[in-house]
């Protein structure tokens, strides 16, 4: 099981270099905007991800395992999931559903939730995913989550070359200003 884990998870890790790193990269750079196909294959490495979690589940997929007899841990959980959502939602609608991820076409996006994160969309998703772990703790689900942080960080850097490239110092300062993950102070 463990051997399977490692191996699938360093493939999915490959994957996603290649994908964000190489070829996602490569279209912003290049063509200033995702492609369909790249925008098909983020989708696809997000969606294996996601489905990484049958590794440690005990159920097959589509189920879930019952919930652990913890009133406190589905609570936690609960909370966890929903305030991850809200601000998925809310950085997704602020941003626009129409645009490319990491780009508004009129300007650099930094007001509302993205005076707080450069990055709130994947910030929200993360604390959503976290709500995993702590239903079904294990060294497996922990390194799940640690895989959506890696994933995240290929992302991330290729964005924020591309967004530096075409907001130049604007986008500099916004970086001084606001952490790429999250902005307490």
């Amino acid at each position: 099981m463990i051997f399977r884990y490692i191996l699938y998870s360093t493939i999915l890790i490959l994957f996603a270099f290649f994908v964000f790193r190489v070829f996602v990269r490569n279209d912003y750079l290049k063509k200033h905007k995702l492609t369909p196909l790249s925008y098909l294959l983020e989708v696809l490495v997000f969606a294996v991800h996601v489905n990484l979690v049958y590794m440690f589940l005990p159920v097959k997929w589509p189920n879930f395992p019952p919930f652990p007899n913890s009133w406190f841990l589905n609570t936690l959980a609960t909370i966890v999931f929903c305030f991850g959502l809200t601000i998925l939602l809310i950085a997704w609608f602020r941003l626009g559903t129409g645009t490319s991820f990491g780009l508004d076409k009129n300007r650099l996006n930094s007001n509302g939730i993205y005076r707080y994160s450069r990055n709130p969309q994947l910030v929200g998703y993360g604390i959503l995913l976290l709500s995993f772990p702590i239903l079904y703790f294990s060294w497996y689900s922990v390194g799940w989550f640690l895989q959506y942080l890696v994933i995240s960080y290929f992302m991330i850097k290729s964005e924020e070359e591309f967004l530096s490239q075409r907001y130049g110092d604007e986008y500099q300062r916004y970086c001084n200003s606001v952490s790429r993950i999250v902005k307490l102070f």
